[in-house]
């Protein structure tokens, strides 16, 4: 037992820093969306929230993967932590629609140098054997945010203000950093080099680098390609959610609030399911089989007519999108090494960010253009098809991997 608990407590105090960072994160992302869509009543200005994000993975993502492999990704986690804490902090000072999107800007750059160190930092400090495991338990803490952040923004839109909770999420960035500080460094320094022309080699030859692998990883390629694209598409549902619930509908600002958390608790449910047996699921069936289901949820809340009905599209796509990005997001573990991770995460992140704000963009036209109806089902059928493509992928890879095995063992034992 003694062993078990020190295996698992530096991975259990990244786990809470993480955890503690995502509570503050959903805290203000319901806030500001419902902010956002009150002062303005545009669909575009709401959407224009999502695009945030990916316009800030553009700029960075071709280059910054070289820094994160190169540094201490400990110090990259800490000092984000602390930058976004603080330029958070600033939103609610802030009048003018324009100045709020220069902060969010801010902060989504920090974060697109976090989120790919955190992965590879992941790596580094979990066991291989125990990666499925971290993952889904990190997943129960993402959903155990995802239900407690929007109970604790719709209770302080309702009794305080938009700008408590939004400081509530600055505070928890300075816990995150906090915590971060106690985990080793585990820092393998490599030669940055101070001249600008070496710079920009040292660049375009990691893009060959990185170039060189996904040639190689034909497989590894085709499913993040499939998988990144039912989720960006998800997202891009997601950027009309709140318009689509409240004018078609008929949700209120709590109700709205109360579906967030009820999508949580199907995630949860799978989760904690997910945490017990980790590892009875194969890798390709989680991936596979779970995204179908999940874009089966979409499609029954894009044809909701009543809070009851989205619910039950919100359970079932909450409870097995659970069990696809824990499958995903080991999948993406065991085919990229640590020390090209941050390089090929952040390369690939770029192509992510641009198909992404062109989906967004692409339906928050459309939405303003035809029917936000119309383009929530076409959205959701999308889902469905790369969904079901995705799940004869895998299944076929699962079974070419078996009968590979098989076949070695039966060799193996011949001799």
């Amino acid at each position: 037992m003694r062993k078990l608990n020190s295996a698992w407590k530096f991975p259990a105090l990244l786990l809470s820093a993480v955890g503690i960072s995502y509570i503050g994160d959903f805290i203000y992302l319901v806030s500001l969306n419902l902010f956002i869509f009150a002062k303005t009543g545009s669909v575009a200005a709401v959407a224009g929230l999502w695009l945030v994000g990916p316009l800030a993975g553009v700029v960075t993502s071709l280059w910054s993967g070289s820094l994160i492999d190169r540094l201490n990704k400990k110090t990259i986690m800490m000092i984000t932590d602390i930058m976004r804490a603080l330029l958070v902090a600033l939103i609610p000072f802030l009048s003018e629609l324009w100045m709020i999107y220069s902060v969010l800007f801010a902060v989504s750059l920090c974060s697109s140098f976090f989120n790919p160190a955190s992965s590879a930092y992941t790596v580094q400090l979990v066991p291989k054997e125990k990666w499925l495991r971290y993952n889904s338990i990190a997943s129960v803490l993402t959903t155990g945010a995802l239900v407690i952040g929007p109970a604790i923004a719709g209770a302080l839109v309702h009794f305080g203000s938009y700008n408590f909770a939004i400081w509530c999420n600055a505070v928890s960035f300075l816990f995150s950093a906090c915590m971060l500080s106690f985990l080793p460094s585990l820092y393998d320094k490599q030669g940055v080099s101070s001249s600008y022309s070496s710079k920009i080699r040292l660049m375009i030859n990691d893009w060959r680098i990185v170039g060189d692998f996904l040639k190689k990883q034909r497989l590894f390629l085709t499913t993040y390609i499939l998988f990144q694209m039912i989720m960006t598409l998800a997202i891009a549902l997601d950027s009309q959610e709140v318009v689509f619930t409240q004018t078609i509908i008929g949700l209120s600002e709590s109700q709205y609030s109360l579906l967030v958390s009820i999508t949580g608790i199907g995630y949860l449910t799978g989760s904690l399911l997910l945490a017990v047996m980790a590892n009875k699921f194969p890798v390709p069936y989680l991936i596979g089989f779970a995204s179908t289901l999940f874009s089966l949820g979409y499609g029954i809340y894009a044809f909701s007519h009543s809070f009851f009905s989205t619910c039950i599209g919100f359970i079932i796509l909450g409870f097995f999108s659970s069990f696809a990005n824990t499958g995903f997001q080991t999948f993406f573990q065991q085919s990229i090494p640590s020390n090209k991770m941050g390089r090929v995460g952040a390369t690939l992140g770029f192509f992510q960010s641009i198909s992404l704000i062109v989906i967004i963009l692409f339906a928050s036209f459309l939405s303003e253009w035809l029917n936000v109806k119309e383009v929530v089902i076409g959205i959701s059928i999308l889902i469905m098809l790369f969904a079901i493509t995705l799940n004869v992928l895998m299944y076929n890879y699962h079974n070419k991997k078996e009968i590979y095995y098989k076949n070695a063992k039966q060799r193996e034992l011949a001799r």
